[in-house]
């Protein structure tokens, strides 16, 4: 029997970046569920287990891996893209701005209807891309340097201003509503801002890069990984020890050290972009090991399968939630253990729905309007 036309197009993906995608986006389902039931109000916001507190949707262990890895991966797809002959370079650079524009509009309506979605800024780093993914690495690196110092400083100054009873709150807008707020919120504030979320998307970008030699190099960039993850989090842990012991600290100096040594995701500090890249590109590594020894198994190709239509499945889980709480009033906020089970719920019938689909009629609704505007 003849393999199907998408059996085929599946074997020349490249298969750890479809997973990553599945586990990335099955982490945000989490997360977004789990925020949006039990983090609206003042409500149940309890972490009475630690397993409460790993999945805290704003300071928990696990609040981050899951989008960081999404926007790595998305950067690694771009290096892909541009692998083309240098007269093809100028047509793929403006498919990644179409890409790019399509994803910021989507999000951008989105938002009004799901706050603190990803897509508009996806849509900022493809425009972006446009411009700098045939950069040196070298001017890249500079470029990823000065985005997370940037927030990194940002933040401490809001933090020094606070002190002098200026909030700057004029810099954290409730909603995008002007172009100054847009660029605000696209720039350096909110959920996932170019100061310096362009960091964990252009790692991807030069991991893409080299993704022809992965299995040469992985165990250096697994190394190098867990060494700078274990940096990272061993400066936050020692600073914050001899905060406590130093009895003669004021509290705004306290403050001040505990946020510039913070790892977590809106503190925007130099150590958090650090133990972020760690961590993730160290699960990235694990991922490429299991690809490569279970390569045509049942999961992989399952989890492959899904992979392809995420944005699909992440539109719907966004439809879906406002359907079944927000206009049925079948969920109500319990806690984690609700968020989790409504989303493994979801996340199960997207992974059944996506590999009945995708051999069938190839690519998702969404990836199908994606690619006729972006190519």
């Amino acid at each position: 029997m003849p393999a199907h036309a998408s059996d085929l197009q599946l074997e020349h993906r490249i298969a750890s970046l479809d997973v990553a995608r599945t586990i990335a986006l099955f982490g945000i389902i989490v997360l977004n569920y789990h925020g949006y039931l039990n983090f609206q109000s003042s409500g149940l916001t309890t972490t009475s287990s630690a397993f409460e507190r790993w999945w805290h949707p704003f300071e928990g262990a696990l609040a981050n891996p899951f989008p960081v890895g999404f926007v790595m991966v998305a950067g690694m797809g771009v290096a892909l893209l541009l692998q083309v002959d240098e007269r093809e370079i100028i047509e793929a650079r403006w498919r990644l701005a179409r890409r790019g524009l399509f994803l910021f509009t989507l999000g951008y309506g989105i938002e009004w209807v799901w706050a603190g979605t990803i897509l508009p800024y996806y849509g900022a780093y493809f425009i972006v891309a446009s411009i700098i993914a045939a950069w040196s690495a070298r001017k890249l690196i500079a470029l990823a340097v000065v985005s997370t110092f940037a927030a990194a400083i940002i933040e401490w100054w809001r933090l020094e201003q606070s002190f002098e009873g200026n909030l700057t709150t004029w810099l954290s807008p409730s909603t995008p509503n002007t172009p100054r707020n847009l660029m605000i919120r696209l720039f350096i504030d909110y959920t996932h801002p170019m100061f310096p979320w362009l960091a964990f998307f252009i790692a991807g970008i030069l991991l893409g890069r080299s993704y022809q030699n992965i299995t040469k190099i992985r165990r250096k960039l697994l190394i190098a990984a867990v060494g700078t993850a274990t940096f990272a989090y061993s400066a936050n842990s020692s600073v914050n020890s001899l905060v406590d012991k130093d009895a003669d600290n004021g509290v705004s100096s306290a403050l001040v050290w505990r946020h510039l040594v913070s790892t977590q995701p809106f503190d925007r500090g130099v150590l958090y972009v650090l133990a972020s890249l760690g961590v993730v590109v160290a699960i990235f590594m694990a991922i490429t090991f299991l690809c490569e020894k279970f390569h045509g198994s049942f999961v992989i190709r399952i989890a492959q399968t899904t992979g392809q239509l995420t944005l699909t499945i992440y539109l719907a889980h966004i439809f879906i939630y406002n359907f079944v709480v927000n206009q049925a009033g079948l969920v109500e906020p319990t806690g984690l253990d609700t968020a989790m089970t409504m989303s493994v719920v979801v996340f199960v019938a997207a992974v059944v729905w996506a590999n009945w689909w995708r051999p069938l009629f190839g690519r998702g609704p969404a990836e199908r309007l994606y690619r006729r505007f972006g190519g």
